[in-house]
């Protein structure tokens, strides 16, 4: 029988995969062997020789461990879902935006600084958002509405080692969330409790597809080589679209039951190939 790794993540992936045996793991306590082109993956319940990767880390802190782990994924004859290769290039949120700007898609406009002494000099008209590092989830994220609230995140910022980047300030009606398997699309409208869209989601509802966004998926997911992606975008008050980032570990919560079977059909192709 196949074996499966799931990397973090959900806990149902043995009920939709029962003809394979589903080994979940978290990276956090795991270590990587890859001997040659065998991949063996270590933690305190035993060794793991994964067929397949599913990789689900999602909004977990990001440092070498994880970058490294994808390369030897890379190295290795393990099918990784999405691919290792996909995953490095959206690792870090500069290279990602990186990506989209390069595709032509409307992307927030930023500004960045590799040490939060440097802030000053790209402040911009209140209110903006300030993002520290290459958190997911809208950790590290703050928003800056006066003088008083700058100079005190600037002080705060002081004492990390992590690149910071500024944006405009978008007061948005709601955000929507595209995603794609493979060849099929969904899209969900949401909105957040507070200022950030994706955090404490009250209200959310699946709406139909706009064909211009399609496209834009479908362009970026191409590039991508990726099985599963999601590009989350952000509509202001004026009806002016912003892409806010593409993500490739996509949360599945609120998608219809499809988006699974679709997602299954992607893994068994993958292992079987």
């Amino acid at each position: 029988m196949q074996t499966i790794l799931v990397l973090n993540g959900e806990k149902y992936w043995q009920d939709y995969l029962p003809e394979f045996t589903v080994v979940q793991k978290k990276i956090q306590d795991s270590d990587f062997i890859l001997k040659d082109k065998k991949l063996f993956v270590v933690d305190s319940e035993g060794v793991c020789a994964p067929d397949l990767i599913i990789w689900r880390l999602g909004a977990i802190s990001p440092n070498w461990k994880h970058r490294t782990a994808l390369e030897i994924i890379k190295s290795s004859n393990v099918v990784c879902l999405n691919s290792a290769e996909t995953l490095l290039q959206g690792y870090d949120r500069l290279s990602m935006l990186h990506v989209l700007s390069n595709l032509g898609m409307p992307v927030i406009p930023f500004q960045v600084v590799t040490h939060s002494r440097l802030l000053k000099n790209i402040a911009m008209p209140f209110p903006f958002v300030v993002k520290v590092g290459n958190y997911h989830g809208g950790y590290g994220k703050v928003l800056v509405q006066n003088a008083e609230k700058w100079q005190d995140i600037q002080d705060l910022l002081f004492v990390t080692n992590d690149y910071s980047t500024i944006e405009p300030y978008i007061d948005y009606q709601f955000d929507i969330r595209y995603l794609i398997v493979k060849d099929k699309v969904w899209a969900m409208q949401r909105k957040g409790q507070f200022w950030k869209s994706n955090v404490l989601t009250n209200e959310f509802q699946l709406i139909e597809v706009s064909s211009i966004w399609e496209t834009r998926i479908r362009k970026v997911s191409n590039h991508l080589k990726a099985d599963i992606l999601a590009l989350d975008v952000l509509i202001d008050k004026e009806g002016n679209e912003f892409i806010v980032e593409y993500n490739d570990i996509p949360g599945l919560s609120g998608f219809p039951e499809t988006v699974k079977v679709e997602l299954i059909k992607v893994i068994k192709r993958r292992i079987e190939a």
